[in-house]
């Protein structure tokens, strides 16, 4: 019988594995800021993204009996936010008041995620700002002024308000989804990012009968190796988008307005036209605000609601992609 040559061989083996993460929006490489229109050419300078976003239950200050509450929900959407609305939600029990997005967007997954809790369970959506008793119009929800326990005191704004990115796409779980004509909703082209990452082995193997067989393989270390960005949408994150556009009962024509803008624009979709493609579910009037809720069909006049309402007639021409800096923002209101 043939011996084996028995011996074992120490090798460090070192390569690189690219990991492809899903198609995640740059967001927040100009942040919006609310400040007054202004006549004649203006130049907005680059501003911090918004912080990682966090949510606030908040009770309007405009009332003292049956007071609207909802849920403000601002700053950038991360690979974290569908953790911590899941946390927020199941804190609230059985209460079901709508969501207020106040957001540049951020990870589309993420938003993904959002929006198909959101539906499941049961929640409206709304675009619009929320700036809390007693606090600065610089820091509008102020530490200061969040509620230790139950619900904050403040009050919704729409001018100036902004929903853009990937954040149309948690917005899009809402069971009703509104807006007002001063708020703005814009999309663009998704960001693919790939992470390479240098990944070292400590691998042992042992020779028999002149062939080298692994014995054992331990990682002994990790290092960044680079990125690379892409901003074609390929065939599976398109099928992805799709499917989920037709779960929410949104229109696939919103593809072609998110391929229609390069990450570094913006394509402002009007509420008229948020509503034709089912991103939108209703307007609100000139005397609601976001946060308010869907009147019921048993509703009083008086109720603090908002109601269906028609879509003007007179369609505004839809803009072209427009530079975020350039984006033309209202006072806030």
């Amino acid at each position: 019988m043939r011996n084996a040559i028995l011996f074992v061989v120490k090798q460090l083996l070192i390569f690189s594995l690219v990991f492809a993460f899903q198609p995640v929006l740059s967001a927040g490489s100009e942040a919006w800021a609310a400040k007054p229109k202004q006549t004649g050419p203006e130049t907005q300078a680059k501003k911090p993204a918004q912080p990682a976003m966090s949510f606030i239950l908040v009770r309007s200050a405009d009332c003292t009996d049956d007071c609207p509450e909802w849920i403000s929900a601002e700053g950038l959407i991360t690979q974290a936010t569908p953790g911590r609305l899941k946390k927020f939600l199941k804190a609230l029990g059985d209460k079901k008041v709508p969501i207020v997005f106040h957001s540049e967007g951020g990870e589309v997954n993420a938003a993904y995620a959002m929006g198909r809790m959101i539906r499941k369970g049961g929640f409206e959506t709304a675009v619009g700002g929320t700036r809390l008793e007693g606090c600065p119009l610089t820091d509008m929800r102020c530490k200061a002024s969040i509620a230790r326990k139950g619900p904050s005191t403040g009050r919704s704004y729409s001018g100036g308000a902004y929903c853009v990115s990937a954040c149309p796409l948690a917005l899009a779980g809402g069971t009703s989804r509104v807006a007002s004509q001063w708020a703005y909703i814009g999309v663009h082209q998704f960001t693919t990012i790939y992470s390479k990452v240098t990944v070292s082995y400590r691998i042992e193997y042992r020779m028999v009968n002149g062939r080298k067989q692994e014995v054992s393989r331990q990682e002994i270390g990790r290092k960044n190796a680079g990125q690379s960005k892409s901003t074609k949408l390929g065939k599976q994150a398109e099928a992805v988008l799709s499917a989920y556009l037709t779960e929410m009962g949104v229109s696939q024509d919103l593809i072609e307005r998110i391929l229609s803008a390069s990450p570094e624009t913006l394509r402002l979709l009007p509420s008229v036209e948020a509503m034709k493609l089912g991103l939108l579910t209703d307007m609100l009037a000139s005397n609601e605000s976001p946060g308010i809720p869907l009147c019921r069909a048993d509703d009083p006049a008086s109720a603090r609601c908002h109601r269906h309402a028609d879509a003007p007639v007179a369609e505004p021409v839809t803009p072209a992609a427009q530079p975020v800096a350039a984006a033309p923002v209202a006072s806030g209101g």
